[in-house]
């Protein structure tokens, strides 16, 4: 899923290095009180290793990092998502089915696209940047130009502290852990702020 978007940039065997890095993490820090299998959480540990390692030690073009932030973030959700169900259902709360099952899954992917929407928002604001190597195609750009506009107007209602973690998280290029602790609060309780505020990012995009 990443060595095909960065490829032309860096080994393969790189990308295996941070990968280890990533399942030590995991055997560390594993909880199985979250709910998550080992196997899932470690998924997440990975990735997250193999994206926080490209970012200290390449240059990648900004559109294939934008991609890459995107796929943290989604990541991200995605697990906070599974903690929130496993906390659910831990106090007796009936696991989704059938069309709110579907229903779940359509929001998870609203978001994740806004997450990708978000993470395009940050070419914008390098001014220096214009490689045309780089740019989407032109129904493209005219598409994003559209959303970015909405992004933005979305981005400017959420309550602060929701805004000050997006913009170091997508902006400042940080993750939630360095995002987090720069703004006084814990990993977790920055992931669950992280989707919280994608999701009224989504709900604000997809209203306007």
């Amino acid at each position: 899923m990443i060595y095909p978007r960065v490829k032309q940039h860096v080994e393969f065997d790189e990308l295996v290095s941070l990968g280890n890095a990533g399942l030590a993490e995991a055997a560390t820090r594993y909880d199985a009180t979250k709910g998550a299998s080992f196997a899932t959480f470690a998924w997440y540990r990975v990735k997250g290793s193999i994206i926080d390692g490209l970012r200290r030690n390449t240059t990648l073009p900004k559109r294939v990092w934008a991609k890459l932030v995107a796929l943290r973030a989604a990541s991200e959700y995605l697990e906070n998502k599974i903690e929130r169900e496993s906390g659910a259902a831990a106090q007796g709360g009936p696991p989704p089915e059938g069309a709110e099952a579907l229903a779940q899954i359509k929001q998870a992917m609203s978001a994740i696209r806004t997450m990708y929407l978000t993470s395009l928002e940050t070419l914008r604001e390098d001014k220096g940047f214009e490689p045309a190597a780089d740019l989407a195609p032109p129904g493209e750009q005219m598409d994003s130009q559209v959303l970015s506009k909405r992004l933005r107007e979305a981005l400017d209602k959420l309550p602060e502290r929701e805004r000050q973690l997006m913009t170091k998280h997508y902006w400042e290029g940080k993750n939630l852990l360095e995002a987090g602790e720069e703004l006084g609060i814990s990993k977790s309780w920055a992931s669950r702020l992280h989707a919280q505020a994608v999701d009224r990012l989504r709900k604000l995009v997809d209203d306007s």
